[in-house]
């Protein structure tokens, strides 16, 4: 089950990278989006290392 989560984590992940990859190219237009995918990446990111221990 473990290895199922993370492989969710993961792709979760990876999608927020596209989106936030895609802000970049107009921050001044996409601050929020960028703050807002900034924090929920950081917030899978433990999620997915804390289910990896």
């Amino acid at each position: 089950m473990a290895n199922t989560e993370l492989e969710k984590l993961k792709k979760e992940i990876e999608t927020l990278r596209d989106e936030i990859n895609t802000y970049i190219e107009y921050p001044e237009i996409f601050k929020e989006e960028l703050v807002e995918s900034s924090s929920r990446i950081d917030i899978l990111i433990n999620k997915y290392i804390d289910l990896s221990k």
